[in-house]
Order: C-alpha cells, then sequence, then structure tokens
C-alpha cells in the first residue's frame, strides 16, 4: 500500500519531520514501511514558461520555432514539433542541462538548422501520465519560472507499507487513518474529515430493497447531474491518484477513487440513464446469470454472489467491481452515486470465485466502518461541485439499513496495563494514548471504561488485551525492554515420546540424504481424480483461501511428488521427505482425524536395477528397516497386497510393500503409478515413496520387548540372493524360507528390491535379501556362505520358484 505524506499532512501537521522520520515512526508504532520514493526527483529542472513567439520552421512542415520567456534574464528559442504550441500558452520547459526521466540531458541542438535551447515537454517526458499527443498545457495563472515540482506540488515523499500489517486494521486503508495515527503517536492535533455538505431538500424518486441485510448492512444513494459530461480531473488530483499508483480516468471516477484512498471508503458511480426503473436492489445472483465487469471481463454468476441490481438486470458485482452495462462513459449527463457497506466475507468469496480483485474489495474484506458511507458521498459530492460549476446534486440521498456498530465499552485495568507492557507509564498517559486514537475513556478508581470507537470495532478491537497493545504501540515498542522469560524450571513429570520419536526418526531420515521440505496440506481437487479416488474421500475445506484446492489431503505423496519437476531440472536425481499430518474422516462418527506421518520420496533414472544400483523400492526399503531398527520393531512386510491401490490411488499395483506390526499397519512403500508421475509433470525418471504412520510406529514400539544382546565379536559375512518366485508367494513366506536357510548364523536379513518384469516368468516377481551370518564362536568362510545359498535354493524350488544367479 502506497501512502502520500502531502496527502498526510492534509489532515495533521508533519512539515518538520522527513519522510525517514515518518517512516521511523510508522514502522516503531504502527505498520512496518517497506520503502520510500521520492516523487518529482526526476524533473526538478524543468520550469514554468510562456510561449512569446511562434512561427512556422522554414524549413519543416510539422516544425515550429518558438521564444520563450521562463523568468531568466534573457529568452530562449526552442524548436517544437507538437501541433498544439501556440503564442501565449504555458508551458513545462526543460531548459540546457536539465536532466529528464532516463538519463536524458537536454544540450544545445540545431534542427533543420535552427537552434534549440531546450525542450518543451509532453506528459509523458516528464512522467506525469502516458499521454504523449501534444506538449503539456498549463493554466494562465502558472507563475514563469516557477519549478514544476513546486506548481503542482509534485515534490512528495511516498511510503510503501507492508499490507501483512495492515490486515485487521480497516481503518488504516485510507490516509486520513494514518493521519490519526501520526496524531497520536506526534500529539498533534487531528484536523475533522472535510466531509460537510448541505444535501437538497428535494427527496430522491429512487427506493431501495435489501434482500439480505447480514450482507449488506447499509446502502445509500446520490443522485447528481453532470451536465457536462466527464471531464478531465483537475492537475493536483491527478498527480496524487498518479503518486500513489492509481490510473486516471475521469473526474467523476477520479472522484470517486479519490475519497476511497483518503477515507478508504469505495463508492461508486452508475450513469443514471443507463439503469432501468427506479428501484435499486441489493439481492443474491441468478446461478448462470451472466455478466461483463467494467473491465470487460465475463462472469457466470453464482447464487452466493451478491449483486446490485435494477429493474431488469444486474448493474454491479456488491463490493467488487460495477458493471459494463451502467459504465460512466463521454455521454453520461448524471449519475447515481452508490455508498454502502457490505458483508467481508461475501465480498473476499465473489471476488476469488471469479478471480475479480480490486481496490473496492481489498477494502469491503477487511470490515468497514458503515458510518463511512455518508462522509464518503459527501465528501464526493463536495469535491466534484467545487471543481465544477456545472455539477448539481439533485436530491437528498435514499438510505436502506443500519449504520449502527455495535462497540463494546470495555474495561481495562490501569495496573494490568504496566504488568502486561512491563514498562512504567501514567494514568493520564494511557487516557491520552486511547483518547487520541479516538477512544472515549473514563475513569473509574484503577479502571477505565473504554468505549471503543465504530471504526476500531468492526472485528478489530474486541477485549481489554487489545487496548493493552493500543497503548504500547502508542507509547512505542522500543520503550519495552526485553526481559528474559521468569518461569521455573523443572522437569517434565512425563516425557512426550511420540514428540521425541518424530524428531528421532526425522533426523535419521536426514541422515539418509533427504532434503525437509513444508508444503500446505490442502490439494487440489484433480489430485482425488488422478488417484482414481472421488472428492468425498476427502475431507472438504468449507471456505477455501482458493477454489482449487479445496480438499485436506490423506497423506504428503503427491504433495511431495508435485515438487520434483522443479528440482528435477538442477538434480536428475534425489531424496524429499516431509513430517507432516494427513487428514481422513471416521469411517464411525464422521468426525476428522489427525494422523502424524512421516514421508519420503526418492526420484531418479527408471534404469538402476541394470546398471548395477539398488532400486528406489529397495533404497526405501533400506530406509525403513533403519527406522523400524531404531524403534526396535520387528516389522513384516507384505509383498503387493491386493488392496493397496484402493486405499492409496498412486501405488504401483506390482512394486509395493505393505509395513506391519501385530497385524497393524506401519505405512507402505511403493514405487508411484507412472500415470500418476507423468500427470504431474515429472519426466523420464521413477518415483518412489515411503510413508510411515509416526503414532502407529509409537504404539508399536511400546508392545516391543527389549533384550540385551552382546557385541560380536567375529566379522560378518554378506550374502546377496534372489529368489524368483510365484506371484502367490508373499514377502512373509521368503523372508521365513531365507531365514530358516540361515539358522542359528543369521544375524541380519534386509529385502533391497522386488522386481516383475522382463527376465522372469508369467506369475513370477523377485524379491532380493542382503543377508548378514555370523558365528559367536568363529570367522566363517566359503565353506558356510556356499552351504547357505543351497539351502536358499531349495528352499525357492519348494516354494515353486527358483535361485536367480
Amino acid at each position: 500500500m502506497k501512502i502520500s505524506l502531502n496527502w498526510v499532512g492534509d489532515f495533521v501537521d508533519i512539515s518538520d519531520k522527513s519522510a525517514e522520520e515518518i517512516s521511523a515512526l510508522l514502522s516503531m508504532h504502527t505498520a512496518e514501511v517497506e520503502g520510500i520514493e521520492y516523487s518529482g526527483a526526476n524533473i526538478a529542472g524543468v520550469v514554468v514558461a510562456e510561449v512569446l513567439t511562434c512561427e512556422q520552421h522554414p524549413d519543416a512542415d510539422k516544425l515550429s520555432v518558438t521564444t520563450l520567456n521562463y523568468g531568466a534574464d534573457e529568452t530562449v528559442q526552442v524548436v517544437c514539433g507538437a501541433a498544439n504550441v501556440r503564442t501565449g500558452l504555458k508551458v513545462a520547459l526543460a531548459p540546457v542541462g536539465c536532466v529528464l526521466p532516463g538519463d536524458f540531458k537536454i544540450k544545445k541542438a540545431k534542427l533543420r538548422g535552427q537552434l534549440s535551447q531546450g525542450m518543451i515537454c509532453s506528459d509523458s517526458e516528464i512522467e506525469l501520465s502516458d499521454a504523449s499527443e501534444g506538449i503539456k498545457e498549463l493554466p494562465d495563472d502558472a507563475p514563469i519560472g516557477a519549478r514544476l515540482i513546486d506548481y503542482l506540488e509534485l515534490s512528495d515523499a511516498i511510503l510503501e507499507l507492508d499490507n501483512k500489517s495492515l490486515t485487521h486494521r480497516p481503518d488504516l486503508w485510507g490516509h486520513y487513518g494514518f493521519a490519526r495515527e501520526l496524531s497520536a503517536i506526534l500529539k498533534r492535533p487531528l484536523k475533522d474529515y472535510p466531509s460537510e455538505f448541505e444535501w437538497p431538500a428535494e427527496a430522491s424518486e429512487y427506493t431501495l430493497q435489501l434482500d439480505d441485510q447480514q450482507q449488506t448492512s447499509c446502502y445509500q444513494l446520490t443522485e447528481l447531474s453532470v451536465g457536462g459530461g466527464p471531464q478531465v480531473s483537475p492537475e493536483w488530483m491527478q498527480q496524487r491518484l498518479l503518486a500513489v499508483g492509481q490510473c486516471v480516468v475521469n473526474d467523476i471516477v477520479d472522484v470517486s477513487n479519490y475519497v476511497m484512498l483518503e477515507l478508504g471508503q469505495p463508492t461508486h458511480a452508475f450513469d443514471k440513464d443507463k439503469v432501468s426503473g427506479k428501484q435499486i436492489s441489493v439481492r443474491q445472483a441468478t446461478a448462470e446469470e451472466g455478466f461483463v465487469t467494467l473491465d470487460d471481463t465475463e462472469c457466470t454468476l453464482m447464487a452466493s454472489d451478491m449483486v446490485i441490481a435494477d429493474a431488469d438486470k444486474s448493474i454491479a458485482l456488491a463490493g467488487v467491481m460495477g458493471g459494463a452495462n451502467s459504465e460512466v462513459d463521454d455521454t453520461t449527463k448524471s449519475i447515481l452515486l452508490e455508498s454502502a457497506s457490505f458483508d467481508a466475507t461475501s465480498v473476499r468469496r465473489t471476488a476469488l470465485q471469479h478471480n475479480l480483485r480490486s481496490e473496492a474489495s481489498s477494502r469491503f474484506e477487511k470490515s468497514l466502518d458503515p458510518n463511512y458511507t455518508l462522509s464518503a458521498s459527501q465528501r464526493v459530492c463536495q469535491l466534484l461541485c467545487e471543481m465544477r460549476d456545472d455539477v448539481k446534486v439533485d436530491s437528498a440521498p435514499v438510505f436502506a439499513g443500519s449504520a449502527d456498530v455495535a462497540s463494546e465499552r470495555l474495561t481495562l485495568n490501569v495496573a494490568n496495563v504496566r504488568t502486561l507492557l512491563g514498562i512504567d507509564i501514567s494514568n493520564q498517559d494511557i487516557d491520552q494514548n486511547l483518547t487520541a486514537l479516538g477512544f472515549e475513556v473514563e475513569a473509574n478508581g484503577d479502571d477505565l471504561q473504554v468505549l471503543v470507537p465504530s471504526f476500531r470495532a468492526t472485528k478489530d478491537i474486541q477485549s481489554a488485551v487489545d487496548l493493552v497493545e493500543e497503548v504500547g504501540r502508542i507509547a512505542g515498542y522500543d520503550k519495552i525492554v526485553p526481559q528474559p522469560l521468569c518461569a521455573p524450571i523443572e522437569v517434565p513429570k512425563q516425557l512426550d515420546y511420540r514428540r521425541l520419536a518424530s524428531k528421532l526418526l526425522m533426523r535419521l531420515v536426514n541422515n539418509h540424504q533427504a532434503h525437509e521440505t513444508q508444503s500446505y496440506s490442502f490439494i487440489p481437487d484433480e489430485w482425488a481424480k488422478l488417484q482414481g479416488l472421488s472428492c468425498d474421500d476427502f475431507i472438504q475445506i468449507a471456505n477455501p483461501v482458493n477454489d482449487a484446492v479445496s480438499l485436506m489431503r490423506q497423506n504428503p505423496a503427491l504433495s511431495l511428488l508435485s515438487q520434483v519437476p522443479v528440482n528435477q531440472r538442477e538434480f536428475p536425481s534425489g531424496r524429499l521427505c516431509e513430517f507432516t499430518k494427513g487428514y481422513a474422516e471416521d469411517d464411525e462418527n464422521g468426525e476428522a482425524i489427525e494422523s502424524r506421518m512421516l514421508a519420503m520420496l526418492i526420484w531418479g533414472a527408471s534404469d538402476l536395477p541394470k546398471s548395477g544400483q539398488q532400486s528406489l523400492v529397495g533404497q526405501l526399503r533400506s530406509v525403513a528397516a533403519d527406522l523400524t531398527g531404531l524403534l526396535n520393531i520387528n516389522a513384516q512386510y507384505q509383498v503387493n497386497p491386493d488392496d493397496l491401490q484402493s486405499r492409496f490411488g498412486f501405488v504401483h499395483p506390482k512394486q509395493c510393500l505393505e509395513l506391519s506390526f501385530a497385524r497393524q499397519s506401519l505405512g507402505i512403500i511403493s514405487r508411484v503409478h507412472p500415470a500418476v508421475v507423468s500427470a504431474l509433470g515429472v519426466d523420464n525418471s521413477d518415483v518412489a515413496v515411503l510413508l510411515l504412520d509416526i503414532d502407529a510406529l509409537v504404539d508399536a514400539q511400546a508392545k516391543t520387548k527389549f533384550k540385551f544382546i552382546s557385541p560380536p565379536t567375529f566379522p560378518a559375512v554378506k550374502v546377496d540372493v534372489a529368489l524368483a518366485l510365484p506371484t502367490s508367494v508373499d514377502y512373509a513366506a521368503a523372508h521365513d524360507a531365507v531365514s530358516a536357510a540361515a539358522g542359528k548364523l543369521l544375524d541380519q536379513i534386509e529385502l533391497f528390491d522386488v522386481y516383475s518384469g522382463p527376465g522372469l516368468q508369467d506369475g513370477q516377481h523377485s524379491m532380493a535379501f542382503t543377508v548378514l551370518l555370523r558365528a559367536s564362536d568363529r570367522t566363517l568362510g566359503d565353506k558356510e556362505e556356499q552351504n547357505f545359498i543351497q539351502k536358499v535354493s531349495k528352499a525357492a524350488e519348494q516354494l515353486g520358484g527358483n535361485l536367480r544367479s
């Protein structure tokens, strides 16, 4: 948000303060200032001049030779190509030596043989607007020789403020709100907002109807005649609007925008002749109703949208944007001026549903003070009547609804203020700080009875602690001395083992070279369909920040997968992990269940086994073994469970494992289905994922009995064996067969690969194990290793398969 200090200075005296000082004050007391822009500095050398003579260039049809007086001892000759240059015109002159925007330095030059000692500027050349047709024409009373930035009051400091600091402050979305803040901070008087306007006695012929007063608390409509139609706004108004980033249209639209930026209350002007009937209603839209906005955006409205409507049609999206069918244009002779207060949630929902963000909607979303509606319409009428003689307010405004705000009277204990802030502040200073901000304060012993003003009572100040914050920030956050936390240090009675286990597991995953990420818990609807699931299988968000992401994820697998394409540009392989929560509905009572989950994802080339490297599933199997081993859990693995794909739509039906302990599922390991990988934009890579339920792991660990084993004295022999088995043979059977073959020499067994495809018979899959053989009384040799391999071969044959070479 941009704030003009010249504009703020209309309401509070800050003439003795530099922009840097004001910036520091606001950052310390109100909101963070991110930067300062100085307008006018790049045209400081441009001056007001008068064209004394203007003659046709002797050698060029489209050039004129002019003589100008710019307040110096001598006149200057300037060759100009603008069609509107003429004798007696006041212009903006850049004399020799002046530097214009773009580091363009003016020098003496000859144009077709005629000396030119400067340049007569257009608006675009001095960056006052985009208009480049002809030179800038100044009023006849412009003082010759004056600096243009002084005459037009272009010298200004523009503060860029952090919008996040203002989200809960609807009173700070206009310059008058910041003037009030600086008035309180500097303890200087605040001028009343200039909204004095005497309404005519004539009653309006229009009537208003509010279908839902919860959505629209109040609505006001004023009729005005503008005999000469829309015109160009005064120079001073144009420059203020442009300085804070608001485009200039015409005086009717510009005044409406000016008041919005000044007070914070949006208004809107309808072309009266384009409005049908004499009743304006605020109602819900008709479903599937077509509507075209001022910026020519075609919308299909929903029944939840609020619209402004005449007798025949919708003419505006309430609080968001007007319609093209009632737009003010060059033919406009009379207008209907709207000033209203709309429900913040309704406006935000409509703006998000149709992707229509506007200056008006960003303010209505903050819950504006309904009392601003009258002040804003008065100020618009006042400015238009002051600027033009042909503007007439035809009738008193017609009003519907109520501008009353439920302002609470809060009790504030002054001793509690000092305790919470940690500073010694007097009762008088507390009273003065609140009063300067617009609160009504009445002393009652050690308590203050504080009436919240309406502009702070709409979802802002709601309790006494909010008042403490107000006192503290006006006193200055720099006055609050940091203090160490004073609290007794006690050993917790019960260690939160689940949190400790989570940290241990995440540390181990990080040791496996996985980069930790944090992603959003909500996902797009398309991700449900991608997994072959329905949106009804997920918890749906009632009021999503974006309609495209309206589901709570069950697990973070696809969130991690969606991050692969951007990482894949730099890294052909990699590992990501996330410790987060998954969300699902309880089948019995329909309540939401949060599960703590650990996810790890690996991507890489699809030909790893051919190159002699461990497959992605095998790599994750090693990680899972380390994780379960850390918690001393002897997990069981089931290869390619039949129901796994129905529960996790992204898994590969032939390359997946489920971990369990005591018939309780602990998690899964799977290659991600190629169709899902392709749909999320991952190119030329295989992807595998490990999902673990942290709570289930901790419960399983609690059931495990610990047994001390002496450290080994003799070295182990490592043997890798791969068994080609019928798909009906699961992991448990293969694991038991290999373990039995090792007998008492078995020290450790680990599944490192599951494979199905070329090289195997139909109906077969391969499971590969790493086995450590160790004896407690000797070092093993080749004889024991060969004997083990022969036993594994026989065991594979008994299971209907064979030992792969």
